[in-house]
């Protein structure tokens, strides 16, 4: 028998034993149910009821919060820019507010929209025209 032949028993065994894997903890089960529904609702653009789906996997999930948090922040991001598109300030407002709470520190969310939806200060209409 060659050498090969009586390799294959315990190759074969190795296989088996790498394709079996430990069963799932129901905590496990139980993050992978909310992370299916948070992806769910947010491609869905319901984003109140995923930032509380974000609130549960908070608590389950720490590790992959700041992921999470990245995604419904663009998210609330893009729904501020096409109210803002609209000419819907308040909503675009709002939407801008929930994005920085999620990501106060994000650079896109403390430059470009935001200056958009600052108030401009009125133009000068009876002043002097320097020259």
């Amino acid at each position: 028998m060659t050498r090969a032949l009586r390799c294959l028993p315990l190759l074969a065994l190795l296989l088996l034993g790498a394709c079996q894997s430990l069963p799932w903890s129901e905590d496990a089960r139980a993050q992978a149910r909310e992370r299916q529904q948070f992806e769910r609702l947010l491609g869905a653009g319901e984003l109140e009821a995923a930032g509380v789906t974000l609130g549960h996997l908070r608590a389950r999930d720490a590790a992959q919060v700041e992921h999470y948090q990245r995604l419904l922040a663009d998210a609330w991001l893009q729904r501020s820019q096409q109210a803002l598109e609209r000419g819907d300030l308040n909503a675009a407002t709002t939407a801008l507010a929930r994005a920085r709470a999620l990501m106060p520190k994000a650079p896109a969310l403390t430059n470009g929209l935001g200056g958009a939806l600052q108030p401009t200060p009125p133009a000068d209409v009876g002043g002097e025209i320097a020259e």
